[in-house]
């Protein structure tokens, strides 16, 4: 263990205080979803990548499902930062900009894309970390579609063209993870995805 830490292979336990150790453990959580996908992810697992006691981790952490909803949560802040970067690249905050993002994060990250919708419904809207990512993307997501003359907030008719670009570039994202898009690759399958969506949304 001791040539280890000196290697930078695993952290030293007393390394870590207050909130470092939930930043150590969701950037480690998250390598072992990339690796392994979902279901190799445990508390067990993301204490030995980190070199602490697994009890330390519920601290942090109340059980299993409360590090997935955690891991969930980051994973959404970085869907919301791929759509805010596609913007940017864009120079405009267009429907065709905000689905170019949402894909190339899908594409790009398939197994943390995997557990973040497999979360539950409910969980988007009621998990007190989990709910205000979602609620960030969401937000981020209706400035591309809304339009003049909408009124102030988040009505039906915005919430309906969001939700149509976002079942849209979802459905077709998932299709691709599950073999059932002719793409031989991640680029063949963005250009494919986005030429699709662009007809809708471009």
């Amino acid at each position: 263990m001791a040539r280890e830490q000196e290697a930078g292979l695993t952290p030293a336990r007393d390394s870590f205080h207050h909130g470092n150790l939930r930043a150590a453990a969701l950037e480690a959580a998250r390598r072992i979803v990339e690796e392994q996908g979902p279901e190799g992810l445990s508390l067990r697992a993301v204490a030995a990548a980190t070199g602490v006691n697994h009890r330390a981790l519920y601290r942090h952490f109340a059980d299993r499902d409360d590090l997935l909803a955690a891991v969930a949560a980051d994973g959404f802040g970085l869907l919301r930062d791929g759509i805010a970067d596609a913007f940017a690249g864009a120079g405009a905050t267009t429907p065709l900009a905000m689905v170019t993002g949402y894909v190339d994060f899908a594409l790009g990250n398939p197994r943390l894309y995997a557990l973040m919708f497999g979360m539950g419904g409910q969980a988007f809207l009621t998990h007190s970390v989990l709910a205000p990512a979602v609620a960030g993307v969401t937000d981020l997501a209706a400035e591309a579609f809304r339009q003049p003359g909408d009124p102030p907030g988040f009505s039906l008719a915005l919430r309906d063209r969001v939700m149509l670009a976002w079942g849209s570039a979802h459905g077709l994202c998932d299709l691709w993870a599950r073999g059932a898009l002719r793409a031989k690759g991640p680029a063949e399958a963005r250009a494919y995805v986005l030429g699709l969506l662009a007809g809708r949304f471009g």
